[in-house]
């Protein structure tokens, strides 16, 4: 018990993980040293066997600002319901998250033992979908790690 809870005050000596940065066309984020980086034409991704972060820019039709948090709300949730559906998933959330210091909406899909989350993070005419899957059976940090170290450019 005395473990858990230096952990927690920061009194772990556990070494953090090797991270390299990723750069997109219009962000930039951190992923595992190692993992290996691929590029497409909307976005960026980092993977590790069945681990995966990843980040793709999409335009938005209009400037989109803090005061449509709530608007924007319905529109993801049916998107996410349809990615849940066809992957065969189970959807959670929303729950909100901060990236690159936005107010941000995330979901999760559960799908045989595979855990994906979704965030979205949209700044100005541009939205950015951050996803990271990992197996439920294993650690999450990368994902708290990609949150904390996405920068758009």
């Amino acid at each position: 018990m005395a473990v858990l809870i230096l952990a927690g005050c920061g009194g772990s000596s556990a070494p953090k993980a090797q991270m390299q940065v990723v750069k997109g066309a219009s962000f930039s984020f951190e992923a595992p040293a190692g993992w290996q980086v691929e590029r497409a034409a909307r976005g960026t991704a980092a993977s590790h066997d069945s681990e995966l972060v990843q980040v793709a820019a999409f335009p938005l039709v209009r400037v989109y600002n803090d005061t449509l948090f709530d608007r924007v709300a319905g529109e993801l949730a049916l998107r996410m319901k349809a990615i849940a559906r066809e992957t065969g998933g189970r959807l959670s959330g929303p729950k909100t998250v901060t990236a690159a210091g936005v107010r941000s909406h995330r979901y999760e899909v559960e799908v045989g033992g595979r855990l994906d989350q979704y965030t979205f993070v949209l700044i100005g005419k541009r939205e950015y979908q951050l996803l990271c899957r990992y197996r439920t059976s294993s650690s999450d940090a990368f994902c708290s790690d990609l949150l904390t170290s996405f920068r758009p450019a």
